[in-house]
């Protein structure tokens, strides 16, 4: 009997785990993701930086960047997206997800559609690395790492099919 309810117990326990993490991804989803997709596809500079925190780790390939610095070199980008009437969509599907209270940490993929007057359609693949934080009820990006490569092989149509893409 002891046996059976210890079973029980556990059983209940690793539900309840399970239905946690998904009411968080489903938080995280609507309140940042979402948010993110559709301010990254607007050149929505304000609200986009505003899904970082105010001390943002950004590393790309050609550096890092922190915090205000990242947020302007953003907004001067986005502006001149805007300038040259630039078109773009992004995608993303998740191949880990983790949370512990406040932190979150996540690993995935995203595709890039980017289109610009005069020029033919491209897609970006890449995958990405994100330590997320929640501020004052809001998820945000604390930390942000991509890249378009994996141990010298490009990312392409071939690792994104792999995948289910984030639907709002």
């Amino acid at each position: 009997m002891k046996k059976l309810n210890l079973s029980i117990l556990l059983l209940l326990l690793i539900t309840n785990l399970g239905l946690a993490q998904q009411a968080i991804e489903k938080e995280v989803n609507e309140t940042l993701w979402k948010s993110f997709v559709e301010s990254w596809s607007r050149f929505d500079a304000k609200a986009f930086n505003n899904l970082h925190t105010d001390d943002v780790l950004r590393a790309s390939g050609s550096g890092l960047t922190v915090g205000q610095a990242y947020k302007d070199r953003t907004a001067q980008s986005f502006a001149r997206s805007i300038e040259r009437k630039d078109k773009r969509m992004i995608h993303f599907w998740f191949e880990q997800r983790v949370y512990s209270g406040n932190t979150g940490y996540e690993v995935g993929y995203y595709k890039i559609v980017n289109s610009r007057p005069g020029e033919e359609e491209r897609t970006y693949y890449a995958r990405f690395h994100v330590v997320l934080r929640k501020e004052n009820g809001q998820w945000k990006i604390a930390q942000d790492w991509d890249t378009g490569s994996v141990n010298g092989v490009r990312i392409d149509e071939k690792d994104w099919a792999k995948g289910t893409p984030l639907v709002f």
